[in-house]
């Protein structure tokens, strides 16, 4: 809230010159009641009434206009460093959270700050000056009746304050409740064709069901301990009226107070409500902002990726060092879980690496850890003879150009997702690339081009189209470093041998590290890896690992058309 604090600040002088004006209302009814009793004129006081009415409205405006705009201001501000953070997270804390629920923190949670800002914070500054005023007023009018006006709202305030104690958890519990149920319908949405066909639909339809009864059931706990404070503000004003009016009439019956000023204390009397009505309303607006604000600062005080990085190379210094060097890097996401032991290996820069293996042993961890995603628990990975945790992770990440298992594209167009590393390429060089990975004749189809949509995680296209185009998007880049993980698994044989083409054409400034199954992809490598339970078994040329590796042969048996030889 410091960035608006101007703002803030204007928002509290209009409120506090509203609340000086109404003020001096009540005093001015009295005023009029004394003066039709002796029959002085009226004309000056209903004027001036009236324009103090009309003050007060235009200045009510504006203080109302400037509120809601910071109260915006400062949701933009929380929902813009949310998402920053949020870009920003250990790969890690994506593995361990429902993506859904991140993304109800920074559309749900943070709007809940909003009213806290209206209703909780600067309204109560201007309520402040009307509850003195008030008070100070109805005390010179008749002490007695200030009293018991006091007594009266002070019983009922304490009743409330015992009520909304623990209103923030529960609506913690309610705002988490809805992450939860925001997360698993993400997840279901996105796998609905597998929930389809496995007939599993109603299943969903019983967990989704029970994500929805959680929440209802933590949202009526917080609406039982709102629901408790409405007729308790109802009772504080109905009561105090009720007395004032019975005790106050008793007192203008035995000559104590005079009609014109019973009047007058009852309107400061309204006056000194409005208040205390508006105290209920920020202490649940507050509580239930403290308690989503409990959520957002839960994912903020997580350090973001590079938070704790000691650079000492802030650029890739020339070198003639290989390309990328394993030296007995050990990794586990999970401790005492090791994917990877003691792995170690040398990229030639300009060479074509293969690493192979059985599913699970560890092959696209590798280049998850070339690209920290992940940091090692032990040994060092070097790019071009530097310690890659000693590079900032924009000047590593500038160096490779990755392409994932699934291919995941991004909504938005074909252009948006071709030029994602390289967004100043020209229209000509993107066709280019189209047609290098057999994919221009695909997009010339669409009547939009390169500005076509490809829908959501890139639905429009098919598996082997997501393919070639994440493909597309590193050829397009031209990092030094490729890394490619199962870059063929969706691809039939034609577009496998267009792909296979194009990766020698890519040149001797480019190194290319490829992980794959099918090891017809991978038979022309400079070098192959075999990599078995998170170890490298043995290093060599497809010919020499035929003759060394007992792995390698069996995998080359059942993997490669025809005969290994």
């Amino acid at each position: 809230m410091r960035e608006h604090r101007r703002l803030l600040g204007a928002a509290a002088v209009f409120s506090m010159a509203a609340a000086g004006l109404s003020l001096v209302q009540p005093v001015l009814v009295g005023r009029i009641i004394t003066a039709v009793g002796d029959g002085a004129p009226l004309s000056g006081l209903v004027w001036a009434l009236v324009a103090f009415l009309a003050a007060g409205a235009i200045l009510a405006t504006i203080q109302y206009y400037l509120l809601q705009r910071t109260a915006e201001s400062v949701v933009l501000t929380a929902r813009t460093e949310l998402i920053g953070h949020l870009l920003r997270l250990p790969m890690s804390e994506y593995r361990s959270r429902h993506v859904g629920d991140l993304v109800s923190r920074v559309a749900s949670d943070t709007t809940l700050l909003r009213a806290a800002l209206t209703d909780g914070l600067v309204e109560p500054l201007g309520g402040i000056l009307v509850l003195v005023g008030a008070l100070t007023a109805m005390a010179l009018l008749d002490p007695v009746l200030a009293v018991i006006t006091v007594l009266v709202v002070g019983t009922v305030v304490a009743a409330s304050l015992h009520v909304t104690r623990r209103l923030r958890a529960l609506i913690f519990e309610t705002q988490s409740r809805l992450g939860d149920l925001t997360g698993d319908l993400n997840q279901t949405l996105s796998a609905i064709s597998v929930i389809r066909a496995n007939g599993a639909t109603d299943r969903a339809q019983a967990r989704l069901g029970a994500r929805v009864r959680a929440a209802f059931d933590a949202g009526v706990g917080a609406a039982r301990s709102g629901a408790a404070v409405q007729p308790l503000r109802q009772v504080t004003g109905h009561a105090s009226l009720l007395v004032i009016l019975g005790v106050g009439g008793y007192r203008v019956a035995t000559g104590h107070l005079t009609v014109a000023e019973l009047v007058t204390f009852i309107l400061f009397m309204l006056l000194f409500m409005g208040p205390v009505n508006t105290a209920f309303t920020a202490v649940q607006s507050v509580a239930a902002a403290l308690g989503a604000l409990q959520r957002i600062t839960e994912i903020e005080q997580i350090p973001a990726e590079d938070a704790a990085d000691i650079i000492t190379h802030p650029t890739l210094p020339a070198s003639s060092a290989p390309m990328v060097e394993f030296r007995d890097a050990r990794f586990g996401y999970r401790p005492a879980h090791p994917v990877l032991d003691s792995v170690s290996f040398t990229v030639a820069r300009g060479s074509r690496t293969a690493i192979v293996g059985l599913s699970g042993a560890g092959k696209s961890t590798l280049l998850a850890l070339v690209e920290r995603f992940y940091d090692l628990d032990g040994g060092r990975i070097e790019l071009a003879g530097v310690n890659i945790t000693g590079l900032p992770r924009t000047v590593l990440r500038s160096q490779l150009g990755y392409v994932e298992q699934n291919a995941p594209a991004i909504s938005g167009t074909v252009r948006e997702n071709l030029t994602l590393a390289a967004p100043e390429v020209t229209e000509e060089l993107c066709w280019a690339v189209l047609d290098t990975v057999n994919l221009r004749d695909r997009i010339d189809t669409e009547a939009e081009g390169l500005n076509a949509q490809i829908g959501e995680h890139g639905i429009r296209l098919s598996g082997g189209e997501r393919q070639r185009l994440a493909i597309a998007r590193v050829l397009l880049a031209r990092p030094p470093l490729l890394l490619l993980d199962e870059p063929t698994s969706s691809l039939d044989s034609r577009n496998e041998e267009i792909f296979q083409t194009a990766l020698e054409a890519t040149g001797a400034d480019q190194t290319v590290v490829i992980v794959a199954h099918r090891l017809a992809t991978v038979k022309n490598a400079d070098q192959i890896i075999v990599l078995d339970h998170g170890r490298v078994r043995a290093i060599g040329t497809h010919n020499e690992l035929l003759g060394t590796s007992e792995l390698y042969r069996e995998l080359a048996h059942h993997q490669l058309i025809g005969t290994p030889n």
